[in-house]
């Protein structure tokens, strides 16, 4: 990200966030507020839950508070029925992100991180499967179908073991969003239980692996994990050892980024090449790669605030 906003954004601009009952996000939200602080804007967390109805309340709630910019993240478009469309058509601008799918039907003005970079991530996952085992492997995917980009990235990694280790064993189990850091442990130490010749999970979400380290040293499990955008709690694992690596997002450039993408759009512009073409800072970590505070997410840009802050406050 190098090219300015045009002018600075008006003062006191209303961002929404429905906020699904995600760790991520709820790591979000977190990240958005100072975000949306810097550029000048003020921000409103609406609790999306994690069914649809609960989901088309929010939609509800949010268009009561009439802001300049709904953003979402991760959540199938589908669920919200017409509602979206509704927020456009009063002049909101609607940004998700990590949705794989074609958006504009859905009444979204701009979707950042989509198919391509879901696609990029399962063929990144299969590779480091097929690099660390080769064709020993024998995988369970745990996708979350309720994540939008579970069932693409699923997909991709999937073609690319075919592709490049035909010998490999793969298989999947699809986990409730719900039982995400409840049940999703419990129910994954049962099914390797139930299957001992797995030796790597996959993780759609680190979110599953949530309290798994502990639940499988009870079990007497020894499986090589590995998880898709692990937030801090993922990252501390990886760290001390209870998952072996994570395929990480950089989940504070990915939200500044969306934040740019919509203050441009308020603006009357329209987001960077960059920001249209997904383009986001991922990177295959282990325990020794962990050498940062897991706390704050992993960022390539540890200085991105200051980076931003640049670009939002153009000089005259």
């Amino acid at each position: 990200m190098t090219q300015p906003l045009s002018r600075p954004l008006p003062a006191g601009t209303k961002f929404a966030f429905l906020q699904c009952g995600t760790a991520a996000c709820g790591f979000t939200a977190k990240l958005l507020t100072p975000a949306i602080k810097e550029v000048g804007g003020t921000l409103t967390a609406v609790s999306a839950g994690t069914t649809a109805q609960s989901m088309q309340a929010a939609v509800s709630s949010v268009r009561t508070l009439k802001p300049a910019v709904v953003i979402i993240s991760g959540i199938d478009p589908n669920v919200f029925g017409g509602a979206l469309k509704e927020l456009s058509a009063a002049g909101i601008k609607v940004v998700t992100i990590s949705v794989a799918r074609d958006t504009a039907p859905y009444g979204v003005t701009f979707n950042y991180i989509g198919l391509q970079t879901t696609q990029t991530a399962g063929k990144l996952m299969a590779d480091w499967v097929i690099v660390n085992k080769g064709d020993q492997a024998d995988v369970v995917f745990y996708g979350v179908p309720a994540i939008d980009f579970s069932t693409k990235q699923q997909q991709a990694f999937e073609d690319e073991m075919r592709k490049n280790c035909a010998g490999c064993a793969v298989r999947a189990v699809q986990i409730n969003v719900a039982a995400l850091g409840t049940t999703s442990a419990r129910t994954v130490v049962t099914d390797l239980q139930s299957h001992p010749k797995t030796n790597v999970a996959v993780f759609a979400s680190a979110e599953v692996a949530a309290g798994l380290p502990t639940a499988m040293k009870a079990a007497g499990l020894s499986v090589t994990t590995l998880g898709y955008a692990p937030q801090p709690g993922g990252l501390q694992d990886i760290k001390d050892g209870g998952v072996t690596a994570g395929l990480a997002v950089d989940f504070p450039i990915a939200v500044w980024t969306a934040v740019d993408a919509a203050a441009r759009l308020v603006e009357g512009d329209q987001p960077t090449a960059s920001e249209q073409a997904g383009e986001v800072p991922i990177q295959l970590l282990g325990q020794r790669d962990i050498t940062f505070d897991p706390s704050r997410g992993w960022s390539a840009y540890p200085d991105y605030q200051q980076r931003f802050a640049t670009l939002w406050h153009p000089a005259g």
